[in-house]
């Protein structure tokens, strides 16, 4: 996700190049081509440029919108991790008591055991969600969740179930009463429901013919306009033309690099960042010491 408040022109042509380079010789080739052989048969009216550039204009908005609710979509998904994850660690610092048969040492390797399973439950949801097998998860469980995950397809669920496994064992030993048990699997269905809306946006690919009109409808766009413009500017026609066509590629860029926004682009919702955070937090909570820094931004442009 961008943090900065100002991108450069320059900066987002870099990262388009190859879409400029299109537009540019499309532009330059129609100017040469008008200007050569076409010019002395017909030439095209502005109000045909004048439609199309409309119409091409709302169909881009439209996607930009859809594009934009993903992304905030995603965004709000990942807020609700946070408050959740949060909440949860509360719930495991303060509702656990040290049962007549227990000792204190016990009750602060259980607590520890939960928090760890939930950090390593927020690792693992990220990698699922942009394709990856760092496993960075894996310093967070115990030998026993290694073996309860071993084998399943699905290891964010795997780890929820080895925490509702735990939850239901410290019910049972004590540590804390069946309301409290009860409250403590509300947020696991929460974090349940945060994976599976996740998910959704993850499987749910966008009609792919509207990227695909797009394309060709800026395609006929710039042909047209620039054979509109070149028989009044002449050869100029093809540095109005550069710049109103990239102006169309690079609005409809900014919606596609929205539109799938778990896949570890700058755009994207900032996992990475939002993971560390919570596990600075969970591991304040549990008093620990050893605590990693925040992620930091890359170039201080965006987050991960």
């Amino acid at each position: 996700m961008y943090i900065s408040r100002h991108i450069g022109v320059f900066s987002l042509l870099i990262r388009t190049w190859k879409v400029q380079l299109i537009v540019l010789g499309t532009v330059a080739a129609t100017t040469v081509f008008h200007l050569t052989f076409l010019q002395k048969f017909f030439n095209v009216s502005g109000v045909v440029v004048t439609v199309l550039g409309t119409a091409i204009s709302f169909f881009i908005g439209f996607i930009n919108a859809h594009a934009y609710e993903r992304w905030w979509e995603a965004r709000k998904i990942w807020g609700a991790l946070v408050n959740y994850s949060r909440s949860f660690g509360r719930m495991v610092v303060s509702f656990l008591a040290t049962p007549p048969d227990g000792s204190d040492a016990d009750k602060q390797a259980l607590q520890q055991g939960l928090i760890y399973r939930h950090i390593a439950f927020l690792y693992a949801l990220k990698e699922r969600l942009r394709n990856q097998s760092t496993r960075e998860y894996d310093k967070y469980l115990s030998d026993q969740d290694r073996r309860g995950i071993r084998g399943q397809s699905h290891v964010p669920n795997a780890i929820l179930e080895e925490q509702g496994k735990g939850i239901d064992s410290a019910e049972r030993s004590d540590y804390f009463d069946v309301w409290r048990m009860n409250e403590i699997n509300a947020m696991l269905n929460r974090f349940s429901d945060s994976m599976g809306k996740a998910e959704r946006i993850k499987t749910t690919v966008f009609p792919t013919f509207y990227a695909t009109l797009i394309r060709r409808a800026i395609l006929y766009f710039l042909v047209l306009f620039t054979m509109a413009i070149s028989g009044v500017m002449g050869y100029w026609a093809i540095l109005f033309g550069f710049v109103v066509g990239s102006i169309f590629t690079l609005t409809h860029s900014v919606g596609q690099s929205l539109l799938n926004p778990f896949e570890n682009m700058p755009t994207d919702t900032p996992m990475s960042t939002i993971t560390r955070t919570i596990e600075i937090n969970l591991l304040e909570q549990l008093g620990e010491d050893d605590v990693p820094g925040p992620v930091q931004p890359v170039d201080n442009l965006y987050s991960l």
